[in-house]
């Protein structure tokens, strides 16, 4: 059986959301090439390109992030905000949940697209410029892993903070 027709066979036996899910990779990787090459040969990357990605991963997230705290019945940020005079409920932790989704969600689109770079430099002429892509598309998942680190620390600080409230509540009623 030649390639051809396997990966014709492999697509047909794909449902809908992943046909879709393949076309909109497909674009994503081919809008590349309509931005043409380098913006800075130093740098061996088209930051625009980069930047579309990044914008499309900051939606994506903030759509995981919603749909995640639908699941869980949490309140919304705004929510919090407008609504809870009695001070139940902690905004600190749901802005720092929002926070985090825009890092993740810009770093890790701007990491993938780092990565669908360093494959479309192959067409370019390869070279030294896919080793700069996978590098930059490394140092995106650091940095996710330092804003994670340095979120939770936050995080714990304003719940230890609402522990030693609720203690001190109970103590004085």
């Amino acid at each position: 059986m030649s390639i051809t027709k396997k990966i014709s066979q492999q697509f047909k036996n794909l449902d809908t959301k992943q046909k879709v899910y393949l076309a909109i990779l497909v674009f994503l990787f081919s809008l590349q090439f309509f931005l043409g090459d380098y913006d800075d040969p130093a740098l061996m990357t088209n930051f625009a390109y980069i930047g579309i990605l990044g914008i499309v991963g900051l939606i994506i997230a903030l759509i995981r992030r919603n749909r995640s705290r639908r699941s869980l019945d949490g309140k919304s940020t705004l929510d919090i905000i407008y609504n809870d005079y009695n001070l139940s409920s902690y905004a600190s932790i749901s802005i720092l949940s929002l926070v985090y989704a825009i890092y993740q969600g810009i770093l890790f689109g701007a990491g993938f697209g780092f990565i669908l770079y360093a494959v479309g430099t192959i067409f370019y002429g390869g070279g030294i410029g896919i080793l700069f892509n996978i590098a930059y598309s490394l140092l995106c998942l650091l940095l996710i892993v330092l804003v994670r680190i340095s979120i939770e620390g936050t995080a714990l600080i304003f719940r230890v903070a609402g522990d030693i409230t609720k203690s001190a509540n109970k103590y004085t009623n």
